[in-house]
């Protein structure tokens, strides 16, 4: 029902704009929900992008939808006004989306921006941070309780606190801003007036720092089932907190960055980029498989005898390999996933998980080793080539489904990014290994049948 109604929005979007038909589309875009809007904006081309945007009446709302907007829509609008014009939108933001945003902006013109906002200091702090750490994704703003503070003030301060940015928990510090603290707004309404904020609060508090990854954020609330978590420096002052909103946008980016990687596309969005942009970000990767395909044919050319006197062994080989590399890809795609939500731990007790991988390689080669050999068998007129291709099948699965639970492990150790493994790294590998494996089984046996 909801993908029915943004298409239609989409279509009617664009008819109001094919047609020219201002009035139509200022009314349409008035009683459309800003999320809405951003998702059909989203497929459209700039141009057509500009011209809804511009029917946005109010500065909050064209705040809220560039926040809505993947980059870099928000540096599309700003980079064109002045100073003030970019300062009165980017008040409606939170000060975390304002350093994003200005990030993207020419070192000048952000300057120039911070010179017109009164929130300038918190946001150049902000902007000290890089975009994938949790000071990068923190909000600043938030309401912290003091421990020596009674239930009764504490809720005073709350009902006084206005839109500060807190969820179903507050944080508690101490004279110092140190944090020391968590309380439930459950907890804080039920307790009694006179009880002290210390006594009922948790003092056994999961934070971070701003250095810390934002993919290991996003890890942490998903496995705490957190709404919110706080960030702190060296001496455990509260610097500010990322809520799950933030999160939600980083296990999107980061689940988008790793599909890419895994199918060898890089890490950027690739449907931002024009054809120049494509190609300059998926040579590199897809250089690795040219590269593999060039061993994988020195390899057989060591066997070139055994192929020339045996050519229906040619025949099977797209087979085999192909077989053989969509278990590798299903293993490491399975481990990257594990490893992603902390299913793996990287300092030891894997060998289950790779011995499952490998017997399940074991199984499936022996089963399509047997169908897939019996036809071998019959086409070719000889059980050399049944069997060959049989113990081929098994042989390419192990080492495939072998490769693909290891190597993002072993990638993982040694500090590279898992996802590069699920792409051209076992693709290669297995190539190279599935060729080395046939023509080795073929010459083998050629000598045990005698021929």
């Amino acid at each position: 029902m909801q993908a029915n109604k943004l298409r239609l929005l989409h279509e009617s979007l664009r008819r109001y704009l094919r047609r020219d038909a201002r009035a139509h589309l200022l009314k349409l875009v008035e009683k459309t929900r800003d999320e809405e809007l951003a998702a059909a904006m989203s497929s459209m081309v700039v141009e057509e992008q500009l011209s809804i945007f511009s029917c946005l009446t109010t500065y909050a709302r064209q705040a809220h939808v560039i926040t809505l907007m993947a980059e870099p829509f928000g540096q599309i609008i700003l980079s064109p006004l002045t100073p003030t014009d970019a300062a009165r939108i980017l008040r409606e933001m939170a000060p975390d989306d304002m350093a994003d945003i200005l990030a993207d902006l020419s070192t000048d013109h952000a300057a120039a921006i911070l010179g017109s906002l009164e929130e300038s200091e918190e946001v150049e702090d902000l902007m000290r941070y890089a975009d994938d750490t949790a000071g990068g994704i923190m909000i600043p703003e938030y309401l912290a309780l003091q421990s020596d503070d009674t239930v009764e003030n504490a809720q005073e301060r709350l009902r006084e606190a206005g839109d500060v940015e807190m969820v179903y928990y507050v944080y508690v510090v101490n004279t110092h801003g140190h944090l020391v603290g968590v309380l439930s707004l459950r907890k804080l309404v039920t307790a009694l007036p006179g009880t002290r904020v210390s006594e009922v609060m948790s003092t056994d508090v999961i934070s971070v720092t701003p250095e810390t990854d934002q993919e290991e954020v996003a890890s942490l609330v998903a496995r705490y089932s957190f709404l919110s978590i706080p960030v702190v420096d060296d001496s455990n002052k509260l610097l500010g907190l990322v809520t799950v909103d933030d999160v939600i946008d980083v296990l999107r980016d980061e689940a988008t960055e790793d599909i890419l990687k895994m199918a060898g596309a890089g890490e950027d969005l690739t449907d931002t980029h024009g054809v120049r942009g494509n190609v300059q970000i998926r040579f590199p990767w897809l250089l690795a498989s040219s590269i593999g395909g060039l061993l994988g044919a020195g390899v057989m050319s060591l066997f070139a005898e055994t192929i020339q006197t045996h050519e229906a062994l040619a025949f099977f080989l797209p087979v085999i390999l192909g077989m053989s590399g969509n278990v590798g890809t299903q293993s490491a795609t399975i481990i990257v996933r594990a490893l992603a939500v902390g299913r793996i731990s990287l300092v030891g007790g894997n060998w289950s998980i790779i011995r499952r991988e490998v017997l399940v390689g074991l199984i499936m080669g022996t089963l399509y080793g047997i169908l897939v050999g019996l036809v071998a068998w019959a086409v070719a007129g000889s059980p050399y080539y049944g069997l060959t291709v049989g113990l081929a099948f098994v042989a390419g699965m192990i080492i495939a489904s072998g490769v693909g639970a290891s190597l993002p492990i072993v990638l993982s150790r040694i500090g590279f990014d898992p996802a590069v493994a699920t792409g051209p790294l076992v693709t290669t590998a297995v190539d190279i290994l599935g060729i080395a494996a046939y023509f080795g089984i073929a010459a083998g046996l050629l000598r045990a049948f005698g021929l």
